[in-house]
Protein backbone atom coordinates (compact mmCIF):
# COMPACT_ATOMS: atom_id res chain seq x y z
CA UNK A 1 0.00 0.00 0.00
CA UNK A 2 0.66 3.97 -1.17
CA UNK A 3 -0.72 6.21 1.10
CA UNK A 4 -0.24 10.22 0.12
CA UNK A 5 -0.55 13.23 2.68
CA UNK A 6 -0.34 10.35 5.08
CA UNK A 7 1.21 12.38 8.08
CA UNK A 8 -1.97 13.59 9.48
CA UNK A 9 -6.35 13.65 8.69
CA UNK A 10 -7.99 11.45 5.82
CA UNK A 11 -4.32 10.00 5.25
CA UNK A 12 -3.07 9.14 8.50
CA UNK A 13 -6.48 7.85 8.98
CA UNK A 14 -6.29 5.33 5.58
CA UNK A 15 -3.10 4.24 6.76
CA UNK A 16 -3.95 3.03 10.27
CA UNK A 17 -6.93 1.38 9.09
CA UNK A 18 -4.85 -0.86 6.38
CA UNK A 19 -2.60 -1.71 8.66
CA UNK A 20 -5.89 -3.13 10.98
CA UNK A 21 -6.03 -5.34 8.25
CA UNK A 22 -2.79 -6.24 7.96
CA UNK A 23 -1.02 -4.36 5.07
CA UNK A 24 2.54 -3.00 4.87
CA UNK A 25 2.21 0.21 3.88
CA UNK A 26 4.29 3.30 2.75
CA UNK A 27 3.18 6.52 3.64
CA UNK A 28 4.24 10.08 1.97
CA UNK A 29 4.55 13.31 2.89
CA UNK A 30 6.75 16.64 2.82
CA UNK A 31 8.60 15.36 5.67
CA UNK A 32 9.43 17.00 8.96
CA UNK A 33 8.41 16.25 12.26
CA UNK A 34 5.04 15.72 11.40
CA UNK A 35 5.89 12.50 9.13
CA UNK A 36 8.15 11.31 11.85
CA UNK A 37 5.46 11.28 14.38
CA UNK A 38 3.18 10.02 12.46
CA UNK A 39 5.69 6.46 11.74
CA UNK A 40 6.08 6.46 15.37
CA UNK A 41 2.56 6.37 16.05
CA UNK A 42 1.00 3.72 13.71
CA UNK A 43 4.69 1.45 14.56
CA UNK A 44 2.96 1.13 17.71
CA UNK A 45 0.50 -0.83 16.22
CA UNK A 46 2.04 -3.54 14.08
CA UNK A 47 6.02 -3.19 14.27
CA UNK A 48 8.21 -3.46 10.93
CA UNK A 49 4.35 -2.75 8.76
CA UNK A 50 5.21 1.03 7.73
CA UNK A 51 7.63 2.87 5.75
CA UNK A 52 7.85 6.71 5.58
CA UNK A 53 9.03 8.70 2.40
CA UNK A 54 9.57 12.23 2.80
CA UNK A 55 8.67 13.78 -0.72
CA UNK A 56 5.98 16.48 -2.20
CA UNK A 57 3.98 14.86 -4.51
CA UNK A 58 3.10 18.67 -6.06
CA UNK A 59 6.89 18.61 -7.11
CA UNK A 60 7.37 17.08 -10.65
CA UNK A 61 8.64 13.79 -10.00
CA UNK A 62 7.90 13.28 -6.34
CA UNK A 63 5.32 10.95 -7.11
CA UNK A 64 7.51 8.73 -9.00
CA UNK A 65 10.12 8.91 -6.38
CA UNK A 66 7.74 8.39 -3.32
CA UNK A 67 6.64 5.26 -5.61
CA UNK A 68 10.15 3.98 -6.71
CA UNK A 69 11.00 3.96 -2.48
CA UNK A 70 7.76 1.99 -1.54
CA UNK A 71 8.59 -0.23 -4.03
CA UNK A 72 12.23 -0.70 -3.26
CA UNK A 73 11.21 -1.25 0.15
CA UNK A 74 7.89 -3.68 0.15
CA UNK A 75 7.74 -4.45 -3.40
CA UNK A 76 5.69 -2.78 -6.11
CA UNK A 77 2.05 -1.08 -4.12
CA UNK A 78 -0.60 -2.81 -6.27
CA UNK A 79 -3.04 -0.32 -3.75
CA UNK A 80 -2.37 3.51 -4.31
CA UNK A 81 -4.19 6.06 -2.25
CA UNK A 82 -3.84 9.42 -3.82
CA UNK A 83 -4.27 11.99 -0.82
CA UNK A 84 -2.75 15.29 -0.23
CA UNK A 85 -4.02 18.98 1.04
CA UNK A 86 -6.22 21.22 -0.90
CA UNK A 87 -5.81 24.66 -3.06
CA UNK A 88 -6.44 28.27 -1.42
CA UNK A 89 -10.38 28.88 -1.38
CA UNK A 90 -10.82 31.47 -3.55
CA UNK A 91 -14.28 32.67 -5.90
CA UNK A 92 -14.52 32.04 -9.33
CA UNK A 93 -13.68 35.84 -10.73
CA UNK A 94 -10.87 36.12 -8.62
CA UNK A 95 -8.88 32.82 -9.65
CA UNK A 96 -5.82 33.35 -12.04
CA UNK A 97 -4.33 30.68 -14.42
CA UNK A 98 -1.90 31.05 -11.79
CA UNK A 99 -3.97 29.41 -9.10
CA UNK A 100 -4.94 27.08 -11.72
CA UNK A 101 -1.56 25.80 -12.58
CA UNK A 102 -0.48 25.37 -9.12
CA UNK A 103 -3.92 23.70 -8.26
CA UNK A 104 -3.20 21.53 -10.90
CA UNK A 105 0.32 20.31 -9.05
CA UNK A 106 -1.55 19.98 -6.19
CA UNK A 107 -4.38 17.91 -6.79
CA UNK A 108 -4.11 16.21 -10.35
CA UNK A 109 -0.24 16.11 -11.43
CA UNK A 110 0.13 13.76 -8.48
CA UNK A 111 -2.33 11.09 -9.46
CA UNK A 112 -1.23 11.03 -12.97
CA UNK A 113 2.27 10.14 -11.64
CA UNK A 114 1.25 8.29 -9.39
CA UNK A 115 -0.70 6.52 -12.28
CA UNK A 116 1.57 6.35 -14.71
CA UNK A 117 4.06 4.68 -11.87
CA UNK A 118 1.75 2.01 -10.17
CA UNK A 119 -0.11 1.12 -13.73
CA UNK A 120 2.50 -1.22 -15.10
CA UNK A 121 2.59 -3.50 -11.92
CA UNK A 122 -0.86 -3.91 -11.31
CA UNK A 123 -1.54 -4.72 -14.75
CA UNK A 124 1.48 -7.55 -15.27
CA UNK A 125 -0.42 -8.81 -11.97
CA UNK A 126 -3.93 -8.51 -12.98
CA UNK A 127 -4.70 -6.72 -10.16
CA UNK A 128 -5.08 -3.39 -8.37
CA UNK A 129 -6.34 -0.25 -6.91
CA UNK A 130 -6.34 3.00 -7.50
CA UNK A 131 -8.11 5.46 -5.14
CA UNK A 132 -8.20 9.19 -4.89
CA UNK A 133 -9.51 10.84 -1.53
CA UNK A 134 -11.63 14.45 -3.41
CA UNK A 135 -13.87 15.97 -2.07
CA UNK A 136 -17.74 15.96 -2.65
CA UNK A 137 -17.03 19.91 -4.52
CA UNK A 138 -16.36 17.78 -6.75
CA UNK A 139 -19.53 16.81 -7.77
CA UNK A 140 -21.21 19.63 -6.27
CA UNK A 141 -19.34 22.74 -6.30
CA UNK A 142 -18.99 24.98 -3.83
CA UNK A 143 -19.27 28.79 -3.44
CA UNK A 144 -15.59 30.06 -2.80
CA UNK A 145 -13.86 26.78 -3.84
CA UNK A 146 -13.62 26.66 -7.76
CA UNK A 147 -9.54 25.92 -7.76
CA UNK A 148 -10.52 22.80 -5.34
CA UNK A 149 -13.85 21.78 -7.15
CA UNK A 150 -12.39 22.37 -10.43
CA UNK A 151 -10.02 20.11 -10.23
CA UNK A 152 -11.21 17.48 -8.59
CA UNK A 153 -13.23 16.80 -10.63
CA UNK A 154 -10.43 16.73 -13.11
CA UNK A 155 -9.26 13.91 -11.10
CA UNK A 156 -12.54 12.19 -10.99
CA UNK A 157 -12.97 12.42 -14.83
CA UNK A 158 -8.82 11.06 -15.26
CA UNK A 159 -9.85 8.39 -13.33
CA UNK A 160 -13.61 7.53 -14.94
CA UNK A 161 -11.60 7.47 -17.97
CA UNK A 162 -9.03 5.04 -16.72
CA UNK A 163 -11.80 2.79 -15.54
CA UNK A 164 -13.26 2.60 -19.01
CA UNK A 165 -9.51 2.45 -20.77
CA UNK A 166 -8.69 -0.32 -18.39
CA UNK A 167 -11.06 -2.50 -17.79
CA UNK A 168 -10.64 -5.74 -17.78
CA UNK A 169 -7.13 -5.55 -16.05
CA UNK A 170 -8.15 -6.25 -12.86
CA UNK A 171 -7.00 -2.55 -11.82
CA UNK A 172 -9.92 -0.36 -10.51
CA UNK A 173 -10.23 3.27 -10.69
CA UNK A 174 -11.98 4.94 -7.73
CA UNK A 175 -12.48 8.21 -5.95
CA UNK A 176 -13.56 8.70 -2.41
CA UNK A 177 -15.31 12.25 -1.28
CA UNK A 178 -15.58 13.27 1.95
CA UNK A 179 -17.93 15.44 3.14
CA UNK A 180 -17.23 17.58 5.99
CA UNK A 181 -14.85 15.73 8.08
CA UNK A 182 -13.04 16.94 11.22
CA UNK A 183 -9.50 18.01 9.61
CA UNK A 184 -7.05 20.01 10.53
CA UNK A 185 -8.12 21.30 6.96
CA UNK A 186 -11.41 21.98 7.71
CA UNK A 187 -10.27 23.91 10.70
CA UNK A 188 -8.51 25.88 8.38
CA UNK A 189 -10.89 26.30 6.09
CA UNK A 190 -13.66 27.01 8.88
CA UNK A 191 -11.58 30.50 9.92
CA UNK A 192 -11.34 31.11 5.86
CA UNK A 193 -15.05 31.15 5.80
CA UNK A 194 -15.24 32.73 9.01
CA UNK A 195 -13.09 36.20 8.16
CA UNK A 196 -14.61 36.15 4.85
CA UNK A 197 -18.38 35.87 6.21
CA UNK A 198 -18.01 38.06 8.62
CA UNK A 199 -18.97 35.57 11.68
CA UNK A 200 -17.17 33.17 14.24
CA UNK A 201 -15.84 30.16 13.45
CA UNK A 202 -17.94 28.26 15.70
CA UNK A 203 -20.96 29.66 13.78
CA UNK A 204 -19.52 28.33 10.59
CA UNK A 205 -19.05 24.96 11.90
CA UNK A 206 -22.82 24.95 12.97
CA UNK A 207 -24.16 25.78 9.50
CA UNK A 208 -21.77 23.29 8.15
CA UNK A 209 -23.55 20.43 10.50
CA UNK A 210 -26.77 21.92 9.95
CA UNK A 211 -26.27 20.97 6.36
CA UNK A 212 -25.66 17.74 7.21
CA UNK A 213 -28.54 15.50 7.25
CA UNK A 214 -27.12 12.81 9.87
CA UNK A 215 -26.51 16.50 12.24
CA UNK A 216 -22.02 15.94 12.68
CA UNK A 217 -19.15 16.10 11.25
CA UNK A 218 -17.64 13.00 9.28
CA UNK A 219 -15.25 11.23 11.04
CA UNK A 220 -11.63 10.61 9.33
CA UNK A 221 -11.52 6.78 10.20
CA UNK A 222 -15.53 6.90 8.30
CA UNK A 223 -13.50 8.01 5.21
CA UNK A 224 -10.59 5.41 5.98
CA UNK A 225 -13.30 2.85 6.00
CA UNK A 226 -14.66 3.50 2.36
CA UNK A 227 -11.18 3.49 0.80
CA UNK A 228 -10.19 0.53 2.63
CA UNK A 229 -13.31 -1.43 1.15
CA UNK A 230 -12.98 -0.23 -2.64
CA UNK A 231 -9.28 -1.46 -2.11
CA UNK A 232 -10.57 -5.18 -1.51
CA UNK A 233 -11.16 -8.10 -3.67
CA UNK A 234 -15.09 -7.95 -2.47
CA UNK A 235 -14.86 -4.56 -4.42
CA UNK A 236 -14.04 -5.68 -7.33
CA UNK A 237 -16.99 -4.91 -9.40
CA UNK A 238 -16.62 -0.99 -8.57
CA UNK A 239 -15.40 0.71 -11.03
CA UNK A 240 -15.18 4.67 -12.32
CA UNK A 241 -16.92 5.82 -9.23
CA UNK A 242 -17.03 9.01 -7.12
CA UNK A 243 -18.35 7.43 -3.77
CA UNK A 244 -19.82 10.50 -1.62
CA UNK A 245 -19.12 9.98 2.27
CA UNK A 246 -20.85 12.92 3.73
CA UNK A 247 -23.76 12.08 5.68
CA UNK A 248 -26.20 12.56 3.12
CA UNK A 249 -25.18 16.02 2.47
CA UNK A 250 -25.39 15.72 -1.34
CA UNK A 251 -27.82 16.95 -3.70
CA UNK A 252 -27.68 15.26 -6.53
CA UNK A 253 -28.53 11.31 -7.53
CA UNK A 254 -26.37 10.58 -9.80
Amino acid sequence: MLVGGASSGLGFACAKAFLAEGARVTIVSRGGEKLASARESLEREPPGRVHAVASDLSQPGGAMRAYGEAATKFGPPLVVVANGGGPPALPAASATTADFSRAHELLLQPVVELVQAALPAMKSTGWGRVIAITSVSARQPEVGLVLSSSLRAAVWGYLKTLAREEAGSGVTFNSVCPGYTATERLQVLAAHVAQRDGMAVEEVFRRWVAGTPVGRLGKPEEIAAAVVFLASKPAAFINGVALAVDGGASLGLL
